[in-house]
């Protein structure tokens, strides 16, 4: 997984949560918070520490960046991953999940070793750490892979008003799912119940999109490839997640990686994620913040009665 910063459009191409630097609008909670994961609090002074050197480093980045209006994207891109890297340690404590220095230094490795600091969002002061980071979400990955499955419920929408409408139908319970499913499929839509898919069968499906993660009674609404313009509407019946203590193995990091990331989400659900207002709006099918509701990835509807933690 690369982690760098683009020149002429900056863009960080890991999955994470995060806040904005910069903005007005009220802390989540306790004065001086980026963001609270569980009890672990983010400070802002740890964003901006890291902001600083990112562009000390970089020196050509700043007024780049002020051009494109994204200065604010580098500070939201920064504290997502402090978040990522609380979630991620509070994952493995649960799971008894942990990385050796071989793994370490491999991750690093494959990002162009200790030196190759140009052009990243790390610096040579946290770059184990984050290398940690993605061991640790890789390992996420690889304990749960053979094990995940998913019995599901689905439509599909052509656009993001329509996916949010579905979405919400198929909260209202089972007779709403029904009725939906039976119109769209003999409109010839795509849609059908009970559908059962396991991330073995599915590794593609299973590293990028939330579908493996959601627990029973949850309603997604994504699309499964980027502005396709094809919106999966999915209620979860069931899902499996079976540790497994030795995988078999065949599937690469990168698609581990993935399926780790989305795992997360788990973990985010249960201790709760919170941001400052002004730090942007969380995503939860994605674990990151956008600037605004209309720039999540989808739609995620919890079954009734959960708080979502």
């Amino acid at each position: 997984m690369t982690i760098s910063l683009r020149r002429g459009r900056l863009f960080a191409s890991l999955a994470v949560a995060g806040v904005l630097l910069s903005g007005c609008g009220s802390g989540p909670g306790e004065a001086g918070s980026a963001a609270i994961v569980g009890d672990q609090r983010i400070p802002v002074a740890e964003v901006q520490t890291w902001f600083s050197e990112v562009l000390a480093k970089e020196p050509e980045l700043k007024p780049q960046l002020r051009q494109q209006g994204q200065y604010d994207e580098l500070g939201r891109t920064l504290a997502g991953q402090l978040v990522r890297q609380e979630l991620a340690e509070q994952a493995a404590r649960e799971n008894g999940i942990t990385v050796s220095e071989q793994q370490i230094t491999d991750m690093i490795n494959q990002w162009g070793g200790p030196q190759a600091t140009e052009g990243k969002i790390f610096t040579p002061g946290n770059l184990h750490e984050m290398a940690r980071t993605e061991a640790l979400v890789t390992e996420l990955g690889r304990r749960y892979f053979d094990g995940l499955a998913v019995t599901f419920d689905f439509t599909q929408a052509t656009t993001r008003a329509e996916a949010e409408r579905k979405a919400h139908q198929m909260a209202q319970g089972d007779a709403a799912v029904r009725e939906l499913i039976a119109a769209d499929a003999g409109a010839g839509l795509p849609a059908a119940a009970g559908q059962h898919l396991r991330a073995v069968d599915s590794p593609k499906l299973a590293a990028s999109t939330p579908l493996f993660s959601a627990e029973p009674g949850t309603v997604l609404a994504f699309e499964p490839e980027p502005n396709s313009g094809q919106w999966l509407v999915a209620l979860v019946r069931e899902r499996k997640a079976a540790p497994v203590p030795n995988p078999a193995g065949g599937v690469d990091d990168q698609t581990l990686q993935g399926v780790g990331s989305f795992l997360l989400g788990t973990t985010a659900d249960r201790v709760g994620v919170v941001l400052s207002p002004r730090y942007g709006v969380w995503d939860p099918l994605e674990l990151r913040p956008v600037p605004n509701e209309d720039e999540t990835t989808g739609f995620r509807i919890e079954p009734q009665g959960s708080s979502g933690a």
